[in-house]
């Protein structure tokens, strides 16, 4: 499925970006699928929700985990053909086992995340590893304009980078790297190294930036199950209640922010 110039884009820059993956019949499906999930009821013990407060004091989805068990179509779509695993397996040598999937919603006046790495045992204080493939797939178009994202080149090979509490970068690291923008469309998939940094601003356009990722772990590396990740991910960075205070909505993480 992958050519050797993705396979050395992949090792040298720690991501690689897949034009076309599905076709835009396919991409209609999964762009309604991802308008069902938005409209859930939040859950106390099935999927997880996050809001945001707009400038003009309306509350929108910000982010969705935990979903792909409870939307038959919208899993079977993504996973059934095995394509997705496949080039995950190829880009890391062996097989691997899906940890975790989040919807990133990106609507238009939604905030940004500050630059950070996907090491998700970081902030869950976990002694190992957990996370090596991130898969995006482009459920709208993406670049800088409407909240995309920015990644800093070869910087996966140099293991963690000082952070704070939140999994922020130190912002004097963060300035010194070069970045450069991912722009994708529609239909593409963009599956980037846990370590590679990474960051989006604040969405200021009239264009959505959905982004649904799948999050993958080597099958050779110890760590959580996706239901033991998620019973961590209850305990350390709640989702939002049935009730929920406008003025205090929980965060999505310590990344997040709105400027």
């Amino acid at each position: 499925m992958l050519t050797d110039a993705q396979r050395e884009k992949w090792q040298k820059d720690g991501y690689v970006r897949l034009e076309r993956f599905f076709d835009p019949a396919a991409m209609g499906r999964i762009s309604s699928f991802v308008e069902d999930v938005s409209r859930w009821e939040v859950s106390d013990d099935k999927w997880l929700m996050w809001f945001e407060r707009t400038t003009d004091n309306r509350k929108i989805i910000s982010k969705a985990e935990n979903f792909l068990d409870f939307h038959d179509p919208l899993r079977h779509l993504l996973l059934e053909d095995q394509r997705i695993t496949s080039a995950v397996e190829d880009l890391l040598g062996e097989e691997s086992r899906r940890l975790k999937e989040l919807l990133i919603f990106h609507y238009p006046d939604s905030g940004g995340y500050r630059p950070h790495q996907d090491i998700y045992h970081i902030p869950h204080k976990l002694p190992d590893r957990m996370v090596h493939a991130v898969v995006a797939i482009g459920i709208d178009d993406s670049d800088p304009d409407n909240g995309g994202l920015f990644f800093s080149p070869g910087n996966h090979k140099k293991g963690v980078f000082p952070m704070d509490g939140g999994g922020v970068i130190d912002p004097e690291v963060a300035e010194m790297f070069s970045w450069e923008p991912v722009v994708w469309k529609s239909g593409d998939i963009f599956i980037f190294d846990d370590y590679a940094p990474h960051y989006s601003l604040p969405n200021k356009s009239n264009r959505s930036r959905r982004t649904l990722y799948l999050v993958f772990q080597r099958a050779s590396t110890g760590g959580p199950t996706r239901a033991e990740y998620n019973v961590l991910k209850r305990a350390l960075n709640p989702p939002e209640g049935k009730v929920a205070n406008l003025d205090k909505l929980k965060p999505p993480n310590g990344i997040f922010y709105r400027d």
